[in-house]
């Protein structure tokens, strides 16, 4: 059973997977290429390699390590939602989520409500001073 709250921090963390994606593919294409260009200046060639081809080869790994959680949080995800009590199968970045929605105030829909045509007109300062301008 998904509440709202679930469905929610489950659409968010939907779109940080999508854009943790992106930004991944980013990296991984200036590191390649960084990698390439470092290859070919025969300055850097040697027996162990350079200082800069090992800190290179280091990021790559990192950023292959990150994207490996990242892939491992959006199965999990897809196939068992947001982490609960109830449900300790589900994503961890949906937990956290989930959490972030409750701080700042999710169950109150008094932040959506009001408005209408007290915000014509001369708006909220209307609303302020109750009416009088």
């Amino acid at each position: 059973m998904t509440t709202e709250l679930d469905r929610i921090a489950k659409k968010n963390t939907e779109q940080k997977i999508k854009g943790a994606y992106k930004n991944l593919a980013i990296k991984k294409h200036n590191l390649k290429a960084a990698r390439k260009a470092n290859k070919a200046d025969p300055e850097e060639q040697g027996w162990f390699g350079s200082k800069r081809s090992k800190s290179l080869r280091k990021e790559l790994n990192k950023t292959r390590k990150i994207e490996k959680f990242v892939d491992k949080q959006s199965d999990r995800l897809d196939k068992h939602g947001v982490w609960s009590k109830e449900n300790k199968e589900g994503a961890a970045m949906g937990h956290y989520e989930k959490k972030k929605i409750i701080e700042k105030g999710f169950p109150s829909k008094a932040k959506f409500a009001g408005g209408g045509i007290a915000l014509r007109g001369f708006g909220r300062a209307v609303m302020k001073k109750g009416g009088k301008v």
